[in-house]
């Protein structure tokens, strides 16, 4: 009897345990997210008072970012994995790029010019770039397996809730003015988020770090090149409407206002879709899901490609797209995490971004060539999306073949 009630408590003391970490970790996403979320766009608003020429804003949020994860990601990726202190092998580097975020969001936020707007763009996106799959690994590390395709449904509808919300009730054709006080609010309730993460959470014993070499790339590490593939052209293949679409917005006849309320639908009907999507990831494998979502974006975006000729198709199309790639990604995110080893998850995900990288550094800096040499005709986004979906859906179904 004694040994039933011992273990009955163990049982409730751990899953308590979970229930405080998952709450804890949902905090330090709705500061993430509202980063997230408002960042880019906010930029982008910023940024169409000095200059509308297509390259320039597909090399600050396309190639620039690539290439800083291309330099910087898995070096740091592997550092984390084999840090060992006292706080953890995760925390001090997610509250660095934290703080370091937050001094690049102030800066863009005083920027009164071009070249200050995009130094500030830099040590934010240095930030970010390094941060993100940090605060993914910290999670992969304290998050039980079994449960990580519905703890990042949870993590999604906190996202899309933020951003929801956000463009909702912030994203008008006023935001120019409000610019500087909104962005100084999101850094300020980011940082407050992240600290409390990285106060409460605690890592576990992680024991002494690999006897390997922490280079990045190890001998062996081939067998993840497909995966990191598949993974590279699914995410390039949403990107050209993700960068685009607000300075689109022009050529069809859509405001701000039309703008933030339609990103802010496509964010409410997402919620309700991230939990059976992280169900679904859990019982069929994210693979399966992020085949049938990529072929259903392919399709889509090639009708919008011949049908988009006004304001009411854009943003039907904006919302579609935003949904379907919202289901990519809620379907997808546990992929890694579920694939790659954790004790080198951190620098094998950082590798897969850098793949990732090379790809988008090439394919945004073509994008904004082609569209600044067609007179800026964003029709041509649909097309990109939907050639660049119909090769990812290749290299997945290869992928799932030799995988599952």
């Amino acid at each position: 009897m004694r040994d039933d009630a011992a273990s009955v408590r163990q049982a409730i003391a751990g899953r308590t345990g979970l229930i405080v970490l998952c709450a804890l970790l949902l905090i330090g996403d709705l500061g993430w997210s509202l980063r997230e979320r408002s960042v880019q766009e906010l930029f982008k608003v910023h940024l169409l008072r000095f200059s509308q020429d297509a390259t320039l804003l597909n090399v600050l949020i396309g190639a620039l970012p690539a290439l800083l994860a291309l330099s910087l990601g898995p070096l740091i990726g592997a550092w984390s994995d084999r840090t060992r202190s006292r706080y953890g092998r995760r925390i001090p580097f997610v509250l660095g790029t934290a703080v370091v975020g937050t001094i690049g969001m102030l800066g863009m936020a005083a920027s009164t010019s071009l070249w200050a707007l995009a130094l500030s763009w830099t040590v934010f996106e240095i930030a970010t770039i390094v941060g993100n799959p940090l605060f993914m690994a910290l999670i992969n590390d304290t998050v039980p397996r079994p449960v990580l395709g519905r703890f990042f449904a949870l993590f999604r509808i906190v996202s899309l809730a933020t951003g929801a919300a956000f463009f909702a009730l912030f994203f008008h054709n006023e935001t120019v003015a409000v610019f500087q006080p909104l962005l100084a609010t999101i850094a300020a309730v980011y940082l407050v988020c992240m600290l409390l993460v990285c106060w409460r959470v605690r890592e576990p014993d992680h024991g002494p770090p690999p006897p390997t070499s922490w280079h990045p790339w190890q001998a062996g590490d081939r067998q993840w090149l497909p995966l990191f593939a598949a993974v590279s052209v699914g995410a390039v293949a949403l990107l050209p409407i993700n960068i685009n679409a607000y300075n689109a917005c022009a050529q069809f006849g859509v405001d701000a206002d039309g703008f933030g309320g339609a990103i802010a639908l496509t964010y409410a009907i997402s919620i309700g879709l991230a939990w059976p999507l992280g169900w679904l990831a859990d019982r069929y494998h994210p693979l399966r899901v992020g085949t049938v979502v990529l072929g259903v974006y392919a399709l889509c975006m090639l009708a919008a490609w011949r049908l988009v000729d006004g304001r009411t198709e854009f943003l039907v199309a904006l919302v579609a797209h935003g949904v379907l790639a919202g289901c990519f990604l809620t379907g997808t995110v546990s992929l890694l995490p579920a694939l790659l080893p954790r004790g080198r998850f951190s620098q094998l995900a950082a590798v897969s971004a850098s793949v990732t990288a090379l790809l988008v550094v090439v394919s945004t800096v073509g994008l904004g060539a082609l569209l600044d040499a067609t007179g800026r005709d964003y029709r041509l986004l649909y097309l990109a999306g939907a050639v660049t979906a119909g090769c990812a859906v290749l290299l997945w179904r290869s992928l799932l073949k030799r995988t599952v």
